[in-house]
């Protein structure tokens, strides 16, 4: 059982895709300690495959690892939008593709200490193509390969976003167990 109870919190520190809180805990003896975590936004990945077993990834240049990543379509969830929508935003936005059918495959939960994070996994299927709509900051690149191309990324460490490893290796178990 939990001897710590939460007796008061306050943001410290609030940006547009995240809230840093201070949080007082007290114990049954009136020991009390602070800590401090930081909600991030609750963001959607998304997974398009062909019937073929190609997968769509991003290549993108993320400044906070200084490299190139390889990963799935991402990106945050809006205040009163769906995960769906969202889903169906990023991947219209960052990829050009349109979905006749997208399935929630998984919802993960990013950390369990300090960073409080929560993702919601797409597959795509029907896909249609079009025009990207790239926000201004955004340099990104489509990338196809078929699926067992990219578990051998993620098994080799080329792909290591957590989010884009945990889906591409859910949608290898799926294909292999004949559920997809």
């Amino acid at each position: 059982m939990n001897q710590w109870r939460a007796v008061s919190q306050k943001s410290v520190f609030k940006a547009k895709l995240f809230n840093v809180k201070e949080i007082v805990f007290r114990n049954k003896n009136g020991i009390e300690k602070i800590h401090h975590i930081a909600e991030r936004n609750t963001v959607v990945s998304v997974f398009p495959l062909t019937n073929a077993y190609d997968i769509y990834l991003i290549s993108e240049y993320r400044y906070m690892l200084g490299k190139i990543a390889l990963e799935a379509i991402a990106g945050h969830v809006d205040k009163k939008e769906s995960a769906i929508a969202a889903a169906k935003r990023e991947l219209k936005e960052e990829a050009g593709i349109s979905a006749n059918q997208l399935e929630e495959i998984a919802r993960i939960e990013m950390s369990g200490s300090v960073f409080k994070n929560k993702a919601h996994l797409f597959l795509a299927k029907g896909l249609e193509f079009g025009e990207t709509d790239l926000d201004d900051d955004e340099e990104i690149s489509v990338v196809k390969m078929p699926l067992e191309q990219a578990v051998e990324k993620v098994m080799t460490g080329e792909i290591n976003h957590a989010s884009s490893m945990i889906g591409i290796l859910m949608l290898d178990k799926l294909r292999k167990e004949k559920k997809l």
